[in-house]
């Protein structure tokens, strides 16, 4: 966490006189004097606070006179009394420093130096509202980003997933895979303990077009169940960008099956099955999804870029009890995926702390984007409203090409609401940066 510069200011009313002190993450502490109003007015409250919970022979619950319970319950009326003094103290230096307490039901932790009926000394402490920059968007220097071409190549291609989405599946058991095939393949990063899955039960086809040629050599004349392990390694004609980005890594293949695969004829009946009427409707309306596709991997690379130059040129101190909780949300999503559950599982303690950690770190950066990006909105007079939520698939071709697009309610609504606001104001910030950026 970044360190907060060192600020004392010192305040005083009748009540009160204290200084503030702002620590480390967004934690302020008020070292305080409470003045004799203010202790006498706790003493009262103290003993008509313990009036209420003790019983005195010949009175009421409540009715007894505070003498009788300040000399019968001596230690109970001082415990509460000083809670009191802490009560009061914070609330009338709160009135004072006009500091923005974190959330309603922050904790206030007080250490009670010394206290009479004359005053008191103590101690308050609280975490506060983070204290965000205001953010100036010409700072970020714009990286040209190249769009995904757009082609008949890159059309027919897209076609022919569709068609394999509708084939004939034919599973494979009597031979090693060879040229053509379809396999279903788990691979995992095996340079470090734990290993890291790459991907999960993903089908690829052994074809040089569709294939690295590093992963095609390793699979093939292999049979399903087979495991081998090797470097992953950018072929030889993938741009400078890919080499740089792909760098060597050992890994281990699962072959978990083998298949072949028939497709449908590509004719008006086919194409009628996903809602278009010809196959020439059917190819515009994948043109048109593949521009959508292009244009939105161009917007998410510059997000990507708002977002790194937001972290890195903005650093602020947060609340730890923010990023807390927040790893623990994250750590509750993961732990409902069947496939973490067992990979937590055969983690050592170690690992498991590894792990927690890189939650931690994530959380972080989410939380700070977060506050950043509302800053954002709010210097720029950003309206957000329930129209900007995008619209879920309508069509089979898109729902089929875009699954990631089609709406997915989640148990909790007031989760789902938090999470599609959360991230409205995570794009309409980043879009706001590049917009505004220097090209």
């Amino acid at each position: 966490m970044e360190q907060a510069a060192a600020e004392t200011q010192t305040l005083q009313n009748d009540n009160v006189r204290f200084s503030i002190h702002h620590k480390p993450a967004c934690v302020v502490e008020f070292d305080t004097e409470a003045l004799q109003p203010l202790v006498t007015r706790a003493r009262k409250k103290a003993i008509r606070s313990i009036a209420k919970e003790v019983v005195l022979p010949g009175f009421r619950k409540g009715k007894a006179p505070d003498a009788l319970i300040d000399k019968n319950f001596p230690k109970e009326v001082d415990k509460e009394w000083q809670q009191e003094i802490a009560n009061e103290s914070f609330q009338e230096c709160l009135k004072l420093a006009k500091i923005q307490v974190l959330h309603r039901d922050a904790k206030i932790s007080f250490k009670m130096k010394s206290h009479s009926s004359s005053g008191a000394l103590l101690n308050l402490s609280f975490e506060s509202e983070p204290k965000v920059p205001h953010v100036d968007p010409k700072q970020m220097q714009m990286k040209t980003i190249k769009r995904p071409e757009v082609n008949d190549d890159k059309i027919n291609e897209t076609i022919r997933q569709v068609q394999l989405f509708f084939a004939n599946w034919q599973s494979v058991t009597d031979r090693p895979i060879q040229e053509g095939d379809f396999v279903l393949l788990d691979v995992d990063v095996i340079e470090e303990t734990p290993s890291t899955p790459l991907f999960s039960s993903t089908r690829f086809e052994v074809t040089e077009k569709s294939m690295a040629k590093w992963m095609r050599d390793l699979v093939l004349n292999k049979n399903a169940g087979d495991t081998v392990e090797g470097i992953s390694v950018p072929d030889e004609d993938a741009s400078e960008e890919d080499k740089e980005s792909l760098k060597p890594k050992k890994v281990r293949i699962t072959i978990k099956s083998i298949d072949t695969a028939t497709l449908p004829d590509l004719n008006d009946d086919f194409v009628q099955k996903l809602g278009v009427s010809t196959v020439e409707e059917m190819k515009k309306n994948i043109t048109d999804l593949l521009n959508k596709q292009a244009d939105a991997h161009v917007l998410e690379a510059q997000r990507e870029q708002a977002s790194e130059f937001l972290l890195t040129h903005y650093p602020f101190d947060l609340p730890a009890t923010l990023i807390e909780k927040e790893t623990q949300f994250r750590f509750r999503q993961l732990l409902q995926d069947n496939d973490f559950q067992k990979y937590w599982s055969s983690l050592s303690g170690e690992d498991r702390n590894k792990t927690i950690q890189t939650v931690y770190q994530q959380s972080e950066k989410a939380v700070k984007m977060f506050y950043l990006c509302r800053q954002i909105v709010a210097d720029a007079n950003i309206r957000i409203t329930s129209a900007d939520i995008p619209a879920p698939a309508t069509s089979a071709l898109e729902m089929l090409l875009n699954p990631q697009n089609m709406f997915h309610h989640q148990k909790n609504p007031e989760t789902e609401h938090a999470e599609a606001y959360s991230r409205l104001v995570l794009e309409k910030a980043e879009d706001f940066i590049i917009k505004n950026a220097t090209v």
